[in-house]
């Protein structure tokens, strides 16, 4: 990765002949963006004590002027705990040594060409199974080369190298280390959007030698509109090869209703695992009934799961930016073993800049290590 960096600046300012007057005036017109962040955590468990969390950081991200279609970006991401609980159960607001920490997240190098791009270097990325998964203080991010075109109309094409991790979701959160056993992760995927009110979009994901050996995923969605009456419907597949034991073949529908006038929608979900299906350790998973804390992983061989859930707009009684929501989730492993959990979420949308999210959870999941759970997790969020 280093050597194709260092490469990709000697040949780019070669072929440019750049001048310090036009390098003065990428940096003069940068563009500098972000967030500041509050986030506060409450876990009780069962015949146990109540573990809280309270942080405060963001991130801060500048990517300079294109020259020539050629531009440079920088992300710095840090997370400062307040309390000095321990994070059993809870979200990773803290470092590998327990304390507040900072990371350069994103430092990448980006070329447009035509319909063209591409990155190099540490980046966001999101796809179903590498992806932000931005549930704590600082996400996912990866050091990755990437390509994407959409030189065939209504049609993104994507193919990339992943070779480190770091965020909430990574063996270590504030370092980037190798993925995947050191053999990196290559993936490749299309979107297609050609066909009025449908989405089409394939992926596979090469991880040789890991724990997965590959993952195919594909993915169909149709919504539509009529008379003020909204709905939708989803199918998914994926197949997960693994280097020992059998491999997982993961099935799941979603089917929604929207009443616009109302401002109401209502939506359910339903998966069905044959094999032991694993969102693969680098984002939440794409998988439609995974709920805010439980996911299918958790229901073992051969489970399945249920979602039914709510969600209400307060636009149209003058509370503009409110919403709620309400979620019913439950797993069923192969042994019969049950677990459930219901989610209440609120969302408020302050103008363009503010925004504050709630998540409640009620869990009895005691065939999953988690018997009889209250959590409720809060960010408020300012964009600039």
């Amino acid at each position: 990765m280093r050597i194709i960096i260092i490469c990709f600046i000697i040949c780019s300012a070669n072929s440019l002949s750049l001048q310090a007057g036009t390098l003065e005036a990428a940096f003069q017109n940068a563009k500098v963006d972000g967030y500041l962040r509050g986030g506060y955590q409450y876990h009780n468990l069962k015949n146990d004590k109540t573990h809280l969390d309270y942080a405060v950081g963001g991130k801060l991200h500048m990517e300079t002027a294109a020259i020539s279609g050629i531009s440079g970006g920088v992300s710095f991401y840090n997370s400062n705990s307040i309390s000095n609980d321990d994070d059993s159960g809870l979200v990773t607001f803290r470092g590998s040594s327990d304390a507040s920490y900072s990371i350069l997240g994103e430092a990448y190098l980006k070329a447009n060409f035509g319909n063209t791009m591409i990155k190099i270097g540490r980046q966001e990325i999101e796809t179903p199974f590498a992806q932000l998964d931005d549930i704590g203080m600082i996400p996912n991010t990866f050091e990755a080369a990437i390509l994407v075109n959409k030189d065939i109309k209504d049609t993104t094409i994507f193919v990339g190298n992943i070779q480190k991790m770091a965020g909430v979701d990574a063996k270590v959160v504030d370092k980037f280390t190798k993925i995947n056993d050191n053999k990196n992760m290559q993936a490749i995927g299309i979107h297609y959007e050609g066909i009025k009110d449908i989405s089409l979009s394939g992926w596979y994901y090469r991880l040789k030698d890991a724990e997965i050996d590959n993952i195919a995923y594909f993915e169909a969605d149709y919504e539509g509109t009529s008379n003020g009456f909204g709905y939708g419907f989803g199918v998914q597949y994926a197949q997960q090869t693994y280097n020992v034991g059998k491999t997982a073949n993961i099935f799941g529908t979603t089917v929604s209703a929207t009443l616009e006038n109302v401002g109401l929608t209502l939506a359910a979900a339903y998966t069905r695992v044959k094999g032991n299906a694993a969102t693969s350790g680098f984002g939440g998973g794409p998988f439609f009934t995974n709920s805010e804390y439980l996911i299918i992983d958790n229901a073992g061989v051969d489970g399945k799961a249920t979602w039914y859930g709510a969600e209400w707009n307060a636009d149209l009684i003058g509370a503009k930016g409110l919403s709620f929501g309400l979620g019913q989730f439950s797993i069923e492993a192969e042994t019969g073993n049950k677990s459930t959990e219901k989610d209440f979420i609120a969302s408020y949308e302050i103008g363009d800049n503010m925004e504050i999210h709630m998540v409640y959870s009620d869990i009895d999941g005691s065939n999953v290590g988690e018997d009889n759970v209250k959590h409720l997790r809060i960010f408020a969020n300012y964009h600039f």
